[in-house]
């Protein structure tokens, strides 16, 4: 499991807080319904989901709401999920910073050669490195920043920051992956691919990518552990999770 096991205890019997829940779009609401972009060779189209939170990264009430946009599924999903394990809702596993290159497939081929480059130029799986990375050397701009490197999302969206997946945590009912499916976003069950290319849990958690590195060399993400609790904690970069895009409202 990639994230930090300690966080997960503490965390099991806290409770969510709600926030405001979110207008359907009226025609005064000026954002695309759907958003059609290629990946993985082909057309898709995915619908957009407007967010509007009241309750911050912590759970506490915000001065003003903040409204998002979202895709409605992840990268790589077949459909919006149509229960909390609904694995055609699952979407790819990436390695955080790296490009939609064919290693996110969830069987991809492996290599245990860690790049040198941020363009590894193959769509193979990067497995044990010794710096928990699939590159030689952490690169803390990618999928972040002005220039959103590598990032996988369709033109004009990205990868989440931490505080935004906060915020959408604390507006569940609870920190379930029932509560998580329940929201408008319809988080499942996803899994996570491990360090030496193992695909783990991939019926019953859920780990969603963020774009904010921390000081320790993880990732943070959204870890969502079945019916237990959910939180943001950290991953190591070599290790492949799910994305679900976002954009400013």
């Amino acid at each position: 499991m990639p994230v930090k096991q300690g966080l997960i205890i503490l965390l099991i019997f806290a409770g969510a807080l709600s926030c405001k829940k979110d207008s359907k779009p009226t025609p005064g609401d000026n954002y695309p319904q759907s958003v059609t972009f290629t990946y993985g060779g082909k057309t898709e189209t995915f619908g957009v989901v407007k967010r509007t939170y009241s309750k911050d990264a912590a759970g506490q009430p915000l001065p003003a709401p903040v409204v998002k946009l979202w895709l409605d599924r992840n990268l790589g999903a077949s459909r919006v999920a149509i229960s909390p394990y609904d694995t055609l809702a699952s979407g790819d596993l990436f390695q955080w910073g790296r490009q939609a290159d064919g290693h996110q497939y969830r069987y991809s081929k492996t290599t245990d050669t860690a790049s040198a480059t941020i363009v590894p130029g193959h769509d193979k799986f990067i497995v044990k490195s010794p710096d928990s990375d699939w590159l030689i050397t952490h690169n803390d701009s990618l999928w972040n920043g002005i220039s959103n490197t590598n990032c996988p999302c369709p033109n004009g969206w990205r990868v989440p920051a931490a505080g935004e997946l906060g915020m959408e945590m604390h507006s569940w009912d609870s920190l379930t992956l029932n509560a998580a499916w329940a929201s408008p976003l319809k988080w499942s069950v996803g899994g996570d691919r491990d360090g030496v290319g193992h695909v783990l849990y991939a019926t019953y958690w859920s780990f969603i990518w963020s774009s904010t590195t921390e000081t320790d060399g993880d990732v943070s993400c959204l870890a969502i552990i079945g019916g237990y609790t959910a939180e943001v904690t950290g991953s190591s970069r070599i290790f492949g999770l799910s994305v679900r895009c976002i954009r400013d409202y």
